[in-house]
This record gives C-alpha cells, sequence and structure tokens, in this order.
C-alpha cells in the first residue's frame, strides 16, 4: 500500500513491519498466517462491565441503532431491570472475575430515564466492592439535573455525553419523539458540569458526524461558544452502516480530495478543539502504531477470549459488548456464559478472516471486529474495500500531518 503526498513524495506501507518507507516498494507477496483457532472456555482479562439497564430513552435520534431500521437489532420498549435483577449481575460479575478495580458501566437506552436506579446499582457496588469498582455512565445528557450531575460527580462517575456538534448539527437528527431537538438540554447539562465542577476531568463527549463536510462550520461554531470551546470530543464516529438502506463503496480520490481540504482548514487553525480530535482519531494508529516484524505467524485478532468487557442486557442475556447484533448473545446470567456459542461466534468471524485478509494491505489497521459477523459475503466485500480505503487516505493524512510539521 503507497500513497503520494500534494508535494508529489511517495511513501510505501509495509505490512510485515509495519514501517512507512519512502518510494514505492512492492509488498503484495507478502502473506499473511494466521495461529490455528484454540477453543477458549474461559475469558480472564474482563474487567468491565456495561448494563444496559434499560430500553427506554427520551430521545428517537434518526440514525440510532435501536431506531427499527437496523432489522437485526432491537427497538426500544419500556424494559427495565429491577434492583433484584442488578444483585443477581452483581453476583455473576463476582463468579467471573477477581480482577480489581471493577468498572461498571451504565447504557441504554437512556439510563437517566431510570436514575434512582442507577443510583441504587451505584451505592450497592460502592458497598460491595469499596474503592475497587468505577462507574461510567453513557448517556444524552437532557436528563441531568443539577442535583443529578452533583450527586453522579461526588460518587466519582465518569460522564460520557453525547453532542453531535453545535445546535444546527445536533438537532438534524438527536430529536425527542415529537422531532423536537435537544441541543439546549444536553448543552445546559455541559454548561452546569462547567460552572459548578470547573475541576472535573472525568467528562468525555462522544460525537457522531454525519458528513465530514459539516466539520468546518461545526468546528468554527464550537470555537466562537464560550462553554464548548473549552472541551474536546473524545470520540467522533460515524453513522453505523445499515445495509437496509444501503451501503456504498467509498472512492479514494473522493474522499482525499475531501479530506486534504479539511486539513487545509485544519492547518490555519490548530486550536479548533473539534477539528484536533478529529485528525488525532484519524492518525492515532499510524502515529502510535508498533513496528515490528509480526514473524511468520500472528493470532488473529478477535474480541472473544482476550475481550476487557462483557455487555448484559435489559434482559440479562450477556454479549461481548454493545455494539453487537442483538441476534448474537452468548449466554445469560442465570447460567452464565454458553461457551459452545461463543466459540461458535469466533469460529465463524475467524474462518472469514483467513478466508478474506491473507493478503490485505490493511490488515493491522482493520476496524472490522466481532460484530461484523452478522453480514453476509457480499456486504462483507463493501466493508473490506471501505477499509482498505480509510486505511490509505489516514496513511496519507498521517504522512502530509509529518511533512506539514503538525505532529509533535
Amino acid at each position: 500500500m503507497y500513497i503520494e503526498t500534494t508535494r508529489h513524495n511517495f511513501y510505501s506501507y509495509l505490512r510485515q513491519m509495519g514501517e512507512i518507507v519512502p518510494g514505492i516498494v512492492a509488498d503484495d507477496d507478502y502473506v499473511w498466517m494466521f495461529d490455528p483457532y484454540r477453543p477458549f472456555t474461559a475469558m480472564s482479562e474482563v474487567d468491565m462491565f456495561i448494563l444496559g439497564i434499560t430500553e427506554q430513552c427520551n430521545l428517537r435520534c434518526k440514525y440510532c441503532c435501536y431506531s427499527g431500521d437496523y432489522p437485526s437489532n432491537r427497538t426500544h420498549s419500556n424494559r427495565i431491570m429491577s434492583k433484584d435483577d442488578v444483585e443477581e449481575i452483581y453476583d455473576f460479575i463476582d463468579e467471573m472475575t477477581s480482577i480489581r478495580p471493577l468498572h461498571i458501566s451504565f447504557y441504554g437506552g437512556e439510563p437517566m430515564t431510570q436514575y434512582e436506579l442507577v443510583q441504587y446499582a451505584i451505592t450497592n457496588a460502592e458497598e460491595r466492592w469499596n474503592k475497587d469498582v468505577l462507574f461510567s455512565v453513557t448517556t444524552n445528557g437532557t436528563l441531568l439535573s443539577e442535583e443529578r450531575i452533583d450527586w453522579l460527580i461526588a460518587h466519582d462517575v465518569k460522564l460520557e455525553i453525547s453532542i453531535d456538534g453545535t445546535a444546527t448539527f445536533h438537532d438534524r437528527y438527536r430529536v425527542d419523539h415529537t422531532g423536537n431537538g435537544s441541543f439546549l438540554r444536553t448543552y445546559k447539562a455541559l454548561a452546569c458540569i462547567a460552572t459548578r465542577h470547573p475541576d472535573y476531568s472525568k467528562l468525555q463527549l462522544l460525537m457522531t458526524l454525519s458528513s465530514i463536510d459539516d466539520l468546518p462550520l461545526i468546528t468554527e461554531e464550537w470555537n466562537r461558544d464560550a462553554i464548548l470551546k473549552h472541551l474536546a470530543p473524545s470520540h467522533i464516529t460515524s453513522i453505523a452502516p445499515n445495509f437496509a438502506k444501503g451501503v456504498n463503496k467509498k472512492e479514494y480520490k473522493i474522499l482525499k480530495d475531501q479530506y486534504l481540504r479539511l486539513l487545509e482548514i485544519y492547518e490555519h487553525h490548530q486550536d479548533w478543539a473539534v477539528l484536533k480530535a478529529y485528525f488525532d482519531n484519524c492518525i492515532a494508529y499510524w502515529k502510535d502504531r508498533p513496528i515490528v516484524d509480526a514473524g511468520k505467524s500472528v493470532p488473529m485478532s478477535t474480541c472473544m477470549p482476550l475481550n476487557t468487557k462483557l455487555f448484559i442486557d435489559a434482559n440479562k442475556q450477556i454479549a461481548v459488548c454493545e455494539k453487537i447484533s442483538d441476534h448474537y448473545r452468548i449466554g445469560n446470567i442465570e447460567n452464565g456464559i454458553d461457551w459452545g456459542e461463543a466459540n461458535l461466534h469466533v469460529q465463524t468471524y475467524y474462518n472469514k478472516r483467513v478466508q478474506r485478509c491473507s493478503q490485505c494491505p490493511a490488515i493491522r489497521v482493520c476496524d472490522l471486529c466481532l460484530t461484523a459477523i452478522e453480514f453476509n459475503n457480499e456486504q462483507w466485500d463493501v466493508l473490506c474495500h471501505n477499509e482498505r480505503v480509510y486505511a490509505q487516505l489516514y496513511m496519507l493524512l498521517f504522512c502530509e500531518m509529518a511533512e506539514r510539521g503538525m505532529i509533535a
């Protein structure tokens, strides 16, 4: 895989070593060899448990994976966990892992629709595990009153708040049942945190971006806002691919032109928090990649059995993470992990990767994970193509930024 920068310098990526070298170097003869699949009956690294305490949500975000537009996922419902469910889950956690500190994360739906249950779960965990437990809440922020913010921060809870830019862009998709935007309610929570808890360091902002074309205006408006300009998104992601609505193959040349225009803006405004966060995300792997000989055989990169988290939904069903399709569960709280089912998922994924990835130049930077087991071969063709395009694009950005002196 190689790129050409705007200064007409060529660089090649050598997949075996992870090196980037000057010039065009043929690397097509290198073939990845994967270690044989080995069944597992334990996940010894798990220390984080994400609790989907409710399927209720006070918003109806248009791109939500629970909106009904994603055939493999549930839709919103009134299902919630009970206090007894929380106790049962905590018993399971005690049996599942001895790693400390634990990390308990509250997820939904919108967990703040069940604020009292979140309080109960936190105080119960504190009594059970003392200081050996950390907490986080993934929330849209609209139900965070001053009192709730004060209580959560007093209990050292990390707040992960979704905000999709400034009002114009946030309210395009993040609406309530009546179609009204939610920006002002989320913004009010952020303003409260900034003024009442200026030293609070556990706030993370999660931004979903519908189009990179929106980024210049988002980041310019963000930088003019008295509250937002001091905050940087921790994660900026795209809308999840939905094959029910169609997913197109990306074209490198079109994306290259788009991203280079965006980079020109960033080069002149490197203090703009949103653009900085976005480009940091783009080049994170390239900047921090391991440069080491992969050897003749490498382990297959899969979530299980070396995953560090598990998701438990409102039905007390267990999944490897919160992003995987609702059709793929690997057990339940009553009976524990179904190792046969867990191995079936991983082996299906392993076989697919061995078949498709042995000569792929982007395998070390590929974001496809176990969540892709729901897709058929034609859909994998699209996803794989796009992964290769973005790998080449982000390599270009890394080299461009390095040549322009934009990387420390």
